[in-house]
Order: C-alpha cells, then structure tokens, then sequence
C-alpha cells in the first residue's frame, strides 16, 4: 500500500478528557510507545508470550505497522491505550488475513457490483486493564470509523477474542464467518462493520449512529448483500439485539433446564437476578470442531460455560478429560478475577458455549451490587471445592 495515506491524516490531538488526550503516531519515538506498551500489555500482563514478534528491547511490531495507522490515547506522558488501521485494497493484505476473513466473499461482491474493494482493518486494539471500564476503546474504534467512512470504504473488518464480542457488537459489528485460531493471541471471531448500517447503528445505540448518521444518502445494496450472504445463514445470537427474555429462552432450550438449576455460579440468584446477569455480560458462540478454545498458560478474560456439544482437554492424556455436560463450566475464571488456564481445551464436536466476558462485569457490578456479590461468594466456594467430570 502506498504510503501517501497517511499523509492526509490529521495529526491534530483531539481532547477526550482531563489530562488524556487521544493521537496519531507519526515519530519514531511515538510509533516505539505503542511498540512497547503492546508488548507490557500483551507479554507482561496477558502472557502471551508465545508471541513471535518480540524482540530483546522488549516491543512488539510487524510490517503491517509500516503502513498501517497507529493511534494512540496517552494520559499525561503514558500510553493507556492504541489500535491499528489498515486501509487498503484487498490484494494488499497478508494472504492468511484475507483467508481467515473470508475477504475473497467480499472482493467478488465487490467486482460484481463495481464497487472499489477499498477496506479497513483494524488490529493491535489494546487498552490498559485501569481504563477498560472507561471510553478509551470507544473513542479510538469512532476516530478509525470516521476516517475510514469519509473515505468512502464499505467494509471494516477485525478479528475479536470472545470476550471481546459484546464490545465490537455494541460499537455495531456484526460475526459472519468461522473462528480461528491465531497463534499467540487464542481463538478469534471474525466481525465487520458495514459504513452504511445505519439502522443497526440506530437500533441498538451504537456510538457510530452519529457519524453514519451524517450521511444524507445511503446505499443500503452493500448491507442487504451481507446480510443475505452471511446473517441469513448462520444462527448467530447477537448480544445486543436479543433481549432479556429471549436470551433466557434460548438458553432454558439449550440446557434443557432453567439455567438457574444448572450452571453452578448462578445457584444464589433469582430467576431475574440470573436474567439480568446473563443478558448483561453474555455471549453465545458457536464453535466447530477442532477449535482451541483455552490455551494453557494464557491469562483468562471470561467465565466459560458449555452449552451443547463436546470438548476435551489436550492437557490430560490418560484418561483424556472431557466436557460433555450442558451448563459445564471450563477454564480459568476471568470473569471476577483474571487466572491463567491450566488446560488447553478444543472442541470435538460442533458446539456452543456461553462467554461471560470479564470486561463487562466490572460495569454491572457497580450497578448491582447484591447480585455481583452473590456470584463472586459462589466462585470462591467453587474454587474451594472444584468438582472434575470426567469421562
């Protein structure tokens, strides 16, 4: 990709705060902050350390960063947050991205429809653990969403961890194809966002909705087309546009029972109290076999619980220990503390687990404190007595 991109990106520091101000890096001493501060974040806190883009003076980069745009938010003089915007045609990005992103699907679409394949991706989105509960990441995915949509681009592609989904569906994204694995950063979702999705932004009060809904014309073609490719086809509940009762429906249908009777850590709650709880920080994910859902040693940013299906941990060998229980939990608890997981553990089978995602809980607590406590008292007497079921 040419370079000359980036000269028409405003250097000019935008104001988000007291004291935090969000940026565009272009020294070399701005892009080494973000360099260093992926690698404190990445290496230092989350233990990815089978990383291999880390190198003695501890930073982490790629040559994507040498066309990409790197933003990044600082408070005072430290780095607290950066992400990555690649914006170019589709023969631009590595072949495995354009792969696992299915953007093939999206080039034809766009030769068949004369439609520039002009599109964006977004990596390396991190924000440090004191400024997740605040809107540091939000404000950085709006400034990528607002130059990419004054381009004129059509597709906004990204590939998200579990735990990660109900932010990227809040912001409007949507899931449309198969997980993957990528080494040194665990299973991720492939999602984009539509510029022209205005309804959706609309509809589930994106912070999007007033940028893209600034556009005094739009083309709906490209959103019917993915929405008759992709949506129509897969069975995917999206966390923002199921309600209370439907989701507890859905669950109820999966398991079989209610799911106050079967999955341990909501044993204290009400009905309701379980309700609020599952619809506030939950997501349900389809997984196809063969796919490594925890990776040992990783630090656990969600509390997993298996839905249908089967899965089995490569950590034991004799006898091999397998998850085949609807309302089963597995993994490291990440959801009120941040553990590493001490098994790797795939699917068998086709199945559905349902992340509560530990990024959320933190909000929801302060909002409803007797339930949070309930749950945090029911994970420390489960920790006490841990119940192994093994086939």
């Amino acid at each position: 990709m040419k370079r000359n991109n980036l000269e028409k990106i405003t250097s000019e520091e935008e104001m988000i705060g007291e004291g935090v101000q969000i940026c565009i890096a272009n020294t070399l001493a701005e892009k080494k902050a973000i360099y260093q501060f992926r690698y404190k974040i990445y290496v230092e806190e989350m233990a990815k350390d089978k990383l291999n883009l880390i190198y003695h003076d501890k930073e982490i980069s790629d040559k994507m960063d040498e066309w990409g745009i790197l933003i990044y938010v600082k408070n005072d003089k430290e780095v607290v947050g950066t992400a990555r915007l690649n914006f170019g045609k589709i023969s631009d990005f590595p072949e495995e991205i354009v792969e696992k992103l299915s953007m093939k699907d999206f080039y034809e679409y766009c030769v068949s429809s004369n439609i520039d394949d002009q599109v964006a991706f977004v990596s390396k989105f991190i924000v440090a653990e004191e400024f997740r509960s605040s809107s540091v990441a939000y404000l950085m995915l709006i400034e990528f969403y607002k130059f990419y949509f004054e381009k004129g681009g059509a597709f906004f592609f990204a590939g998200c961890n579990l735990h990660l989904l109900r932010f990227y569906e809040k912001m409007g994204c949507h899931r449309y194809g198969k997980n993957f694995n990528a080494f040194g950063y665990g299973l991720l979702c492939p999602i984009v966002a539509l510029a022209e999705d205005v309804n959706h932004f609309r509809t589930i009060r994106s912070p999007l909705f007033r940028i893209a809904g600034k556009k005094i014309t739009i083309n709906s073609k490209n959103v019917e087309w993915f929405h008759e490719k992709f949506t129509e086809k897969l069975n995917i509940v999206n966390s923002q546009l199921v309600t209370t009762d439907e989701l507890w429906s859905i669950l109820c249908e999966r398991l079989h029972a209610l799911p106050t009777e079967v999955i341990e850590i909501l044993h204290d709650l009400s009905i309701e109290e379980a309700k609020k709880f599952l619809h506030a920080c939950g997501s349900i994910v389809q997984c196809a076999p063969g796919e490594a859902i925890t990776v040992q040693g990783d630090v656990s940013y969600s509390y997993n619980i298996l839905l249908s299906g089967r899965l089995k941990s490569l950590t034991f060998i004799n006898p091999i220990k397998e998850y085949h229980i609807p309302g089963q939990y597995f993994g490291a608890n990440g959801l009120t503390e941040h553990h590493k997981h001490l098994e790797e553990i795939v699917t068998v089978t086709q199945s559905e687990i349902l992340v509560l995602t530990g990024f959320t809980f933190p909000k929801f607590s302060k909002a409803n404190l007797d339930i949070a406590h309930k749950i945090m008292k029911k994970i420390i007497t489960m920790a006490r007595n841990p119940v192994f079921h093994l086939k």
